[in-house]
């Protein structure tokens, strides 16, 4: 939008201003306080104003009509929120500071306060507090196709980067989930570049351009002027940044440089910088992410992912916010899966240690962001109170944990001094827990004794415990001899008028503390009782009928009584900064804390998980195999659980012998939800969490890949089944032998004999190049025949779990599990460790059918998708027409 153009005519003050702050932030909603109001001009108030539901008018300036529309300061939180936090707008804060001048003039100078974005929010009343808020760096070079990424939560301070290439960046999005991107500045004039037209696809995000150095700018400066302005300009210890590679030290320069901008030079608490370990994180694609709804996704902020709902038993913010982390992220590390498993164990093996825990949890607060808002100046005492109520419980929980511990050491020694088996040590983490966590009672003695917590937060001030200084204990007393002598007063007016309420003092009119009377002879009886010392200000207002004075006595106590308390207001807030200033020395140790309350609070509900839901520890190794006995899947179960139904317990054992399950089966018979409740509980185990089911042993997975369902990307101009082509070639260009893939239809948004070929082409890359584990459910029961399998067989899972079926109608076609189909099939090779597997309805006496949803070795020659067409309401008509057809093509 073009600025405006002013006639040639002097400019008003205001006016100047305006057209001065419109010029330096054309990307911004631009509110200007103008005395008790924000406002809005010229394009931002066309643009804007309909958005809060204002009433676009109009405002005269050296005589030029301009649009306008504003509202009152209380409004502002609420306005804000429907700019940044639902528009996903950015917002400059212009404030007004007055100048008193010589001769009593006054003058207003107007400045941009804050610059408020999405990435750049620590307003908790803005912030989903069960999710990162992350501000997302992407530095690109023109000649190479890696990206340097750097990511920052300003409401907690946690800071991470990583290189990466234009093939990752859409799963790297996905993973990071951020609310903003900067991008450099340079990519304006290429709306085509892959970064930007990544972003499009997946958004809805904020991007800001902004000046980035290239790889090879920061290869010539990285030693001297870049650590510097870290340093010196940006506040950041330049050693942090040295371990990185030049890319994701300019996309780290960049994010530093843009909060610093955005926050008018206030220096927020950063962490240092962590470096996203790719080798030590299970990759999982943001189609994956997304078809198994394991968090909330890039295209709809607005629902939570199944998995991260079901899964979320945390008691803080802080650990909401982990597990979201966890379900993207999980471990490759099996020492590092074992230490969570450990601690997982041992929390759960001690009910009274889940409960008391639980109970300390609940009391934290979010301590980690109410740190980020005092270093950035926003000095509230609920903030100081959630610090200390925090590091309180902290404390408690350390305790508890050392009496646990202590009680566990002595049984060992016990057992160990009577020659009997000891119990398992003290898992690491769980001793690492209680070392780190720091009680910090001097911050909790220095809150608790400046923070009165029983005032009212709606006050102006109060706030601070008057015992703190002996100025503010002395502006107190005052303040209560004035409120007294008030008291005294309006108390013998009382009296001597009569009456339940014979007046109120009010301000208004240009007038303050005036004493308005209902009727003549009140206000006469008062000035009778004032000996004529009061001055008559009711032609301030002629359509009412009552009299207001103005009272010089009160009016000089209630002047001292302000006068008073804006004094106590800035004592207070001298109070609270030196407070603030003492905190923020202890900052790196807060947010230690706050780290492994998060980590407790994540494992914790895993323990509890395991309890009431029966979950079991996993056994997790290097093979590539996976063996699951009687799996669940955690989300479907919760529900059929809620309707009163029992889910149906399947099991699987894919790799080696069997390294790709072909799964046929009905319609609706629970192919998807099987192929799903693997990929599930193999992440979580991976995030080192209990899963559901009888048994578990499992090949560590570097990567899991899904192909479900169906979708299309018109704007693109992909259908439905162009989409379906390029999410399977990526699968087959990036899946590993440590791979887990499932898929499901391959092949079916296209002709019969196509998607056929399709598929079975798939299946044979899988199976020979890539040679990962793959569940591969298709309604090409044709694909049986083709690849010459072998049905499975139960007995392998039995026999290498150590564990055997529950339901006998799972074993009852094992006698069928050897039956050898047809070897080869017009000359291609036999795939030797494919097995077929089904699932099958069953004909009930009435005629009716019913879904056994038990996946069993086999082949199911029938989709039953007639039968599906009746229950969703197909008329019978085209019902018998249907079944007619079928019979036709199905021949003699």
């Amino acid at each position: 939008m073009p600025t405006t153009v002013e006639p040639k005519t002097r400019l008003t003050p205001l006016r100047k201003q305006i057209l001065d702050l419109e010029r330096t932030y054309p990307d911004c909603v631009l509110l200007i306080r103008v005395g008790e109001f924000y406002e809005l001009y010229d394009h931002n108030a066309i643009e804007y104003g309909h958005l809060l539901g204002l009433k676009i008018g109009s405002k005269t300036f050296s005589g030029q009509t301009i649009p306008f529309t504003g509202f009152p300061m209380r409004q502002l939180d609420r306005h804000i929120e429907t700019l940044v936090a639902k528009h996903h707008l950015k917002v400059a804060l212009c404030e007004q500071f007055q100048h008193d001048q010589e001769g009593g003039t006054r003058s207003f100078r107007r400045s941009v306060h804050r610059i408020i974005t999405p990435g750049t929010l620590i307003d908790e009343q803005f912030l989903d507090q069960s999710e990162n808020n992350w501000l997302l760096a992407v530095a690109t070079d023109k000649t190479s196709k890696f990206l340097g990424l750097s990511w920052l939560d300003l409401s907690t301070g946690d800071f991470f980067t990583q290189e990466t290439t234009f093939d990752s960046f859409p799963n790297d999005l996905a993973r990071i989930r951020p609310r903003e991107v900067i991008v450099n500045s340079n990519l304006k004039g290429d709306p085509d570049h892959v970064v930007l037209k990544t972003l499009q696809t997946m958004g809805p995000f904020v991007v800001s351009f902004e000046d980035m150095r290239t790889a090879a700018q920061m290869a010539i400066q990285r030693e001297n002027e870049i650590l510097r302005e870290a340093e010196e300009q940006l506040g950041f210890d330049r050693k942090h940044l040295r371990p990185f590679s030049n890319r994701e030290q300019s996309a780290c320069l960049s994010i530093l440089r843009y909060v610093n901008h955005t926050q008018m030079g206030r220096r927020p608490v950063v962490q240092e910088p962590i470096e996203w370990q790719d080798d030590s994180i299970m990759k999982i694609d943001r189609i994956t992410i997304e078809a198994l709804e394991l968090v909330r996704t890039l295209r709809d902020s607005s629902r939570i992912g199944s998995l991260l709902h079901h899964l979320d038993m945390t008691k803080t913010k802080a650990g909401s916010r982990l597990l979201a982390d966890w379900l993207t992220s999980p471990l490759t590390d099996i020492a590092k899966i074992n230490g969570r498993l450990d601690m997982v164990e041992f929390l759960g093996g001690d009910s009274h240690l889940i409960n008391d825990i639980d109970t300390y949890l609940t009391e934290c607060r979010d301590a980690q962001r109410a740190i980020q808002k005092l270093s950035l100046g926003q000095i509230e005492p609920q903030d100081l109170v959630s610090i200390r109520v925090t590091l309180e419980a902290l404390q408690k929980i350390k305790d508890r944990m050392q009496d646990k511990i202590m009680i566990v050491n002595r049984q060992v020694e016990e057992s160990a001094s009577a020659g009997v088996s000891a119990a398992t040590a003290i898992p690491v983490l769980v001793q690492e827990t209680v070392n780190n966590i720091q009680g910090l009672e001097h911050i909790r003695t220095l809150i608790r004794s400046v923070v009165d917590e029983s005032i009212d937060q709606h006050q102006d001030y109060g706030f601070i415990n008057e015992g703190v200084s002996p100025m503010l204990n002395e502006l107190h007393v005052k303040l209560r001899e004035l409120k007294d002598r008030r008291r005294h007063l309006l108390d013998n007016w009382m009296k001597h008028l009569g009456g339940l309420k014979p007046f109120e003092i009010k301000s208004s009119f240009g007038y303050r503390h005036v004493v308005e009377l209902r009727s003549t002879i009140t206000a006469e009886r008062l000035r009778e009782l004032l000996e004529g010392q009061v001055v008559d200000v009711s032609h301030t207002d002629q359509r009412r009928s009552k009299v207001r004075y103005q009272v010089p006595i009160l009016s000089e106590i209630m002047e001292s009584i302000e006068r008073m308390e804006a004094q106590i207001v800035q004592e207070e807030k001298s109070i609270l900064s030196a407070t603030r200033a003492e905190i923020l020395e202890e900052s790196t140790a807060i947010v230690q804390n706050c780290r492994y309350l998060a980590q407790l609070d994540v494992l914790l509900a895993f323990s509890k998980m395991m309890l009431e839901r029966h979950y079991i520890r996993p056994t997790l190794n290097s093979s590539t195999r996976s063996i699951i006995v009687s799996g669940r899947h955690p989300v479907v179960e919760l529900a059929l659980q809620d309707e009163g139904r029992q889910f149906v317990k399947n099991s699987c054992a894919v790799g080696h012998q069997e390294l790709v399950w072909l799964l046929t089966g009905p319609n609706m018979g629970g192919k998807s939800t099987f192929l799903r409740q693997n990929a599930i509980l193999t992440i979580m185990a991976q995030m080192g969490c209990f899963v559901p089911a009888a048994r578990a042993v499992l090949g560590v997975v570097d990567k899991v890949f899904s192909r479900l369902g169906a979708s299309d990307n018109l704007a693109n101009s992909q259908s439905t089944f162009m989409v379906e082509m390029a999410e399977t070639a990526s699968i087959l260009q990036h899946a590993t032998a440590r791979s887990l893939v499932i898929m499901d239809e391959v092949g079916r948004g296209t002709a019969t004999l196509d998607g056929c070929a399709i598929a079975y082409a798939t299946l044979h890359h899988l199976y020979h190049v890539n040679g990962c584990r793959t569940l591969f459910a298709t309604h090409y029961h044709e694909l049986a025949d083709m690849v010459g399998a072998i049905l499975g067989s139960y007995n392998e899972v039995q026999n290498d779990a150590g564990n055997s079926y529950e339901d006998e109608s799972t074993a009852k076609n094992d006698s069928a599990a050897v039956a050898i189909l047809p070897s080869a099939w017009r000359g291609l090779e036999p795939l030797e460790h494919v097995r077929c597997y089904q699932t099958t309805l069953e004909k009930q006496s009435n005629g009716a059918y019913a879904y056994m949803h038990h996946v069993l070795p086999g082949v199911c020659r029938q989709s039953h998708g007639i039968h599906v067409a009746k229950l969703a309401g197909m008329p019978q008509s085209a019902v018998d027409v249907s079944e007619r057809i079928l019979r036709v093509l199905q021949g003699p």
